[in-house]
């Protein structure tokens, strides 16, 4: 049967307050094992090799699967990145590529974007690639033409980037829904976070961002519908939904300093919400 996992991202287990305190490794680890998250996600180009090595066996220790997301600049980078990867001892479930490569030509990022495929292929380790700003998916439309170059494609949605980017205003406009149904015809995996079409991350249990919370359930409940249908209901496969509620400057802060709302427990609504959905996509498929 399929199912959902849902995992959370170590990025989002940082504080960044003014007084610097943080937790250490282990007990970052240790609390995401024992809130029920299945796995993690380190970032590679953000956390250093020696950090994710230092977590390997916590990881085993915790029970907790893995996934990257990776700040990629080349081709030469990526294998590289890859030969790293299957040097440790715990494998990902798959890496999402943030390709940081000027999206000028859709031709060019494309011819990129499947030798990076066929890299991570060799190791039998699936690429995705996010959609992110400030890379070469920073344009929906862009990432559509993308999509279509390159049919065998999937994707991570990070639907909060996409937001802001198009700057969609409520309600969303007829050709807007179209856009973002074509998108997540292949979004394969999903990052919970919650944006305003200024805002690439509100608190969402305020009830002036409701609105905004209702959009991204929508999303999201589109993507699990077209997962399920592509992978079929009876698959042994899993689907990830990555919590990814960060620190500041992404989370909103006062004048202090201090965040407005607690991101674990958002984090921890978030992985209900997405649960239900989930529930609610396979209950009608």
């Amino acid at each position: 049967m399929a199912k959902l996992d849902v995992f959370q991202s170590m990025w989002a287990m940082e504080y960044r307050r003014p007084d610097g305190y943080e937790l250490s490794l282990e007990v970052k680890l240790k609390k995401i094992s024992e809130a029920g998250f299945k796995g993690v996600s380190f970032d590679i180009g953000y956390h250093s090799f020696d950090i994710i090595q230092e977590a390997m066996p916590l990881l085993a220790h915790y029970n907790l699967d893995l996934v990257y997301n990776a700040f990629v600049k080349s081709v030469p980078h990526y294998s590289e990145i890859i030969d790293f990867v299957v040097s440790q001892p715990i494998q990902p479930r798959f890496i999402a590529i943030v390709g940081q490569i000027e999206p000028w030509s859709s031709e060019e990022v494309a011819s990129v974007t499947q030798q990076w495929m066929a890299i991570s292929e060799k190791v039998n380790i699936p690429s995705l690639v996010e959609i992110h700003r400030n890379c070469m998916t920073n344009d929906l439309l862009f990432t559509l033409q993308l999509m279509q170059r390159v049919p065998e494609l999937l994707m991570v949605a990070d639907l909060s980037h996409t937001l802001v980017n198009q700057e969609y205003y409520l309600p969303l406009h007829d050709l807007a829904h179209q856009r973002m149904s074509e998108f997540l015809t292949r979004a394969e995996a999903f990052h919970g976070r919650v944006a305003t079409r200024e805002q690439v991350q509100v608190p969402f249990l305020f009830p002036q961002n409701k609105p905004w919370l209702d959009l991204f359930k929508s999303w999201w409940r589109e993507g699990f519908d077209n997962w399920i249908q592509r992978h079929g209901k009876d698959s042994d496969d899993a689907c990830v939904f990555l919590c990814e509620l960060g620190p500041p400057v992404y989370a909103i802060t006062d004048g202090n300093g201090e965040e407005l709302s607690d991101r674990w427990e958002e984090a921890i609504v978030m992985k209900e919400i997405a649960t239900q959905l989930w529930q609610e996509a396979e209950a009608s498929a």
